[in-house]
């Protein structure tokens, strides 16, 4: 059960929306000719970048060879560095209850009756949560709005097209990493591809059916594949609200004086 909560918990680390079905676009093939780098990377981080809160309920599903489960959460988000994550277990039972910022984090696993706190880093919230992912990329995954980031162009190889997408590809010492760009969405992230050495995908990432969402282009449903654990899961975002504030209180995870209390660093 811990490890299933932790990975839900993961992967509830990616948000939804309840707008009206946005107006259907007629997509047209793209060409790289004239494009800039830069220009794509820059006009990928002006969407979402006056979000300063978010709330959100998904639905997620997870697959894996030893179980399939669907659950559901709510998430929500003060930028840049408040975090919180409810995650409902079986008829609806509160499953989990998570709060984090950039210096501190507390889990507590209502079911199991324990809590787990610690200093904030890549290393805790690995051995907490079974997934390796820093502070930062968790943010970008509750939002949905992967980002381009200008440094790491001095490792792109190719500028490409493909159908009506921009394809990113970069090559480093240990992976490849091919970035989908969808023009027709501010430039926002559509698919992530990594590579080993060997050529082979050992995780990808996809971000579908854009909305508009006050000037955000934000994805409804995500997908996330590690071919080699055999993993995959979906999250379907039913409801979401931007920028309207909520007490910082949430993000305070109150439980019982008799639970165990593990500390994590």
């Amino acid at each position: 059960m811990q490890k299933l909560l932790a990975l839900v918990f993961i992967t509830a680390l990616i948000t939804g929306t309840g707008c009206a079905p946005p107006k259907e676009i007629i997509r047209q093939p793209v060409t790289v000719e004239g494009i800039k780098p830069m220009d794509l990377v820059r006009k990928n981080n002006e969407n979402g970048k006056n979000l300063r809160y978010m709330k959100a309920v998904t639905t997620l599903n997870l697959e894996s060879p030893k179980s399939a489960n669907q659950l559901s959460a709510q998430i929500a988000v003060k930028f840049p560095d408040s975090i919180y994550i409810k995650i409902e277990g079986i008829l609806g039972i509160d499953g989990l209850k998570a709060s984090l910022n950039r210096q501190t984090f507390v889990v507590y696993n209502i079911i199991n009756r324990y809590v787990i706190q610690g200093t904030t880093s890549s290393s805790a919230i690995r051995k907490t949560f079974d997934y390796d992912i820093g502070f930062d990329e968790m943010v970008e995954l509750l939002i949905g709005l992967p980002r381009l980031k200008e440094n790491e162009l001095v490792h792109l190889s190719e500028l490409s097209a493909e159908e009506s997408y921009y394809v990113m590809t970069f090559r480093m010492p240990n992976e490849i990493k091919k970035v989908w760009i969808d023009p027709y969405a501010q430039c926002a992230v559509m698919r992530i591809r990594h590579f080993d050495i060997n050529g082979d995908i050992f995780l990808e990432k996809e971000f579908t059916r854009f909305e508009n969402i006050d000037g955000n282009f934000l994805p409804r449903y995500v997908r996330i594949v590690k071919p080699n654990e055999k993993d995959l899961l979906s999250i379907f975002f039913n409801v979401r609200t931007l920028n309207k504030s909520f007490n910082s209180s949430l993000f305070t995870i109150k439980y019982p004086d008799d639970v165990k209390i593990i500390e994590q660093n």
